[in-house]
């Protein structure tokens, strides 16, 4: 298509072309090579000259994570692409050029692509057969996982619930996962077993929601069952489970209105919250119930509670303003939160206002909780915590880089991030990485 063009329009098109490719090729391409030290300096100099925009930060966001995806190597490269996950769909193509590989990375390459929705089951099912056939050392498990997550067809009924039942968790785990996309009725049985007897909680927990996935009254009734051997987390996941579609209206109404009535605590707090949202003639109760637990109670019920009322409700925003003056920090520092994230025809202006400076006056110090306050700000859309946020990217404390650069993000300033694409710590230059991925 070049050659139709005029000769003097390509050759003015040529370079502008290689202009703009000069411009940012020296960070993308230390980006890409891994040449952190490098890319530190390039990256220095371009903000210095004013130079570098959000869409050349991207680019560079971009070859890290590539980059970073292609090198990954085992032991610590599982662990690695795990932090892509989050913007699995930016960097598709380096993953499915790492899956095509013959390690436990590639595995774990190929399981990111299919729970992102980003290569279909079948093909995934003949990856790990015939993964499975070249006998890799040491990929066994992973790839019987990763075969297990891609359980989801209506013929893989049998071998799903076998899968439930595996000696190792990573399997139990991805089946589970499995069943919560095929919602089969003939798993029903597996999965309340699971649900009860399976020794690790979050295949408990996965369990407890593939039933509220296939809905109906047994369900309903035998997740109460359940309730009375469960621990408070596994209640907390019953409650979701009845406010389910195909649940909600086959007795896990009925439920949930129970277990606010007889209930305490976080289980409670849950079932109440699972009502609001689903609105109702109970709704009005499940309000009060939270307006309740936001003013007694311990402090993580209360923070939990604050978390889940709704602040539309008059009497709710009553509570929250009694409660910005506790002495627990945590549940004044929640209150606070809500108003500074409430949208401006939810609280008032003033109201909203003096939340901020408060989050301000906090998120000014250096403890943990100012951290956190710095977070609710920039989430929030309140630029008068960029300089602050600018200050944590010196930190020492890697954490406290990676949340200055998300929060960064989060306020449009990815120039302002960049460095932080070159950080000595992978952790931190993936996650700023991402977040810049899923700013575009």
């Amino acid at each position: 298509m070049l050659r139709a063009l005029p000769g003097s329009l390509l050759a003015a098109l040529l370079s502008l072309a290689a202009a703009a490719g000069c411009a940012r090729s020296a960070s993308v391409r230390a980006a890409e090579a891994g040449s952190y030290d490098e890319l530190r300096r390039a990256l220095t100099e371009e903000l210095r000259r004013g130079s570098l925009d959000s869409d050349e930060a991207r680019a560079i966001a971009r070859a890290v994570a590539e980059g970073e995806i292609a090198r990954a190597a085992p032991p610590r490269g599982v662990e690695r692409l795990g932090e892509v996950r989050t913007c699995a769909r930016h960097v598709e193509e380096a993953l499915a050029g790492r899956a095509a590989g013959s390690d436990g990375v590639a595995v774990a390459a190929a399981l990111i692509l299919l729970e992102a929705g980003l290569t279909d089951a079948e093909g995934v099912k003949r990856y790990a057969a015939e993964s499975a056939a070249a006998k890799r050392p040491g990929e066994n498990a992973a790839l019987r996982a990763l075969a297990a997550r891609a359980l989801i067809a209506p013929g893989d009924g049998a071998a799903r619930r076998a899968r439930m039942l595996d000696g190792d968790q990573e399997v139990r785990v991805s089946a589970l996962r499995a069943a919560i996309a095929a919602a089969d009725p003939a798993d029903r049985g597996a999965l309340l077993e699971a649900a009860r007897l399976d020794p690790y909680p979050l295949a408990r927990t996965l369990a407890i929601r593939a039933s509220g996935a296939l809905g109906g009254e047994v369900i309903a009734l035998a997740l109460r069952d359940l309730w009375v051997l469960s621990d408070e987390p596994r209640r907390e996941a019953i409650a979701e489970a009845w406010a389910a579609p195909r649940v909600l209206d086959a007795g896990g109404r009925a439920q949930l209105h129970w277990a606010i009535s007889t209930q305490r605590g976080a289980p409670a707090i849950a079932a109440a919250r699972a009502l609001v949202r689903t609105g109702g003639a109970d709704a009005g109760e499940a309000v009060s119930v939270l307006v309740r637990a936001i003013g007694s109670g311990p402090g993580r019920d209360r923070v939990y509670a604050i978390l889940s009322a709704p602040l539309e409700d008059a009497a709710v925003r009553a509570a929250l303003a009694e409660t910005q003056g506790d002495p627990e920090d945590a549940v004044a520092f929640a209150a606070h939160a809500r108003y500074v994230e409430a949208s401006p025809d939810t609280v008032a202006p003033r109201e909203r206002a003096a939340a901020i400076a408060w989050m301000m006056k906090l998120a000014a110090g250096a403890s943990t909780r100012a951290v956190l306050a710095r977070g609710v700000l920039a989430r929030a859309g309140v630029r008068q915590a960029v300089p602050l946020l600018e200050r944590d990217l010196r930190s020492r404390e890697h954490p406290v880089r990676e949340a200055a650069g998300i929060g960064l993000v989060e306020l449009g300033e990815l120039p302002r991030a960049a460095l932080l694409l070159a950080d000595a710590e992978p952790h931190v230059r993936l996650a700023v990485a991402c977040a810049m991925l899923r700013a575009s």
